[in-house]
């Protein structure tokens, strides 16, 4: 048996884009969380740990496809204005990533700046790529055959 589900609205398929790149990303984060943390025997974790990594990927991936929702509806060549405010949005946090100040240990803080800025980099260019890329190829996370 066969069933004909209406067509799901523009709004709902920028969500989901925003909720898949959201996935990809949280594991993204996470290989590159737990590779660096092998590789340089950084331990603290009060800040950048599994939980803060899931909610705050998708979190702001979410809210990343609904701000591609508003900008490509009603903004003038939308698309691009998103990748080009998220791409200047991403870079002013990898700058303030490599000032941020974990510890008075100079090497506690060098390690934290560079996984602070691994994970803001991977999820920025997520961010700012892969949600217009999923609206233009969209049989990638739906079932249509649009």
């Amino acid at each position: 048996m066969t069933y004909n589900y209406p067509s799901q609205s523009y709004l709902s398929k920028t969500v989901l884009a925003g909720v898949f790149a959201g996935i990809v990303a949280t594991l993204a984060n996470l290989g590159y969380d737990f590779f660096f943390r092998t590789l340089t025997q950084f331990v603290p974790a009060q800040i950048i740990n599994v939980a803060t990594i899931i909610f705050a990927t998708m979190l702001l991936c979410t809210v990343a496809g609904l701000l591609y929702f508003f900008v490509s509806k009603f903004v003038q060549k939308g698309a691009l204005v998103y990748v080009i405010v998220l791409s200047l949005v991403t870079f002013s946090c990898m700058y303030l990533s490599m000032q941020a100040t974990r510890s008075a240990d100079p090497g506690i803080t060098a390690n934290f700046r560079v996984l602070l800025l691994g994970i803001v980099t991977i999820s920025g260019g997520l961010v700012t790529l892969f949600i217009p890329y999923l609206m233009k190829h969209q049989s990638i996370f739906l079932d249509e055959h649009d």
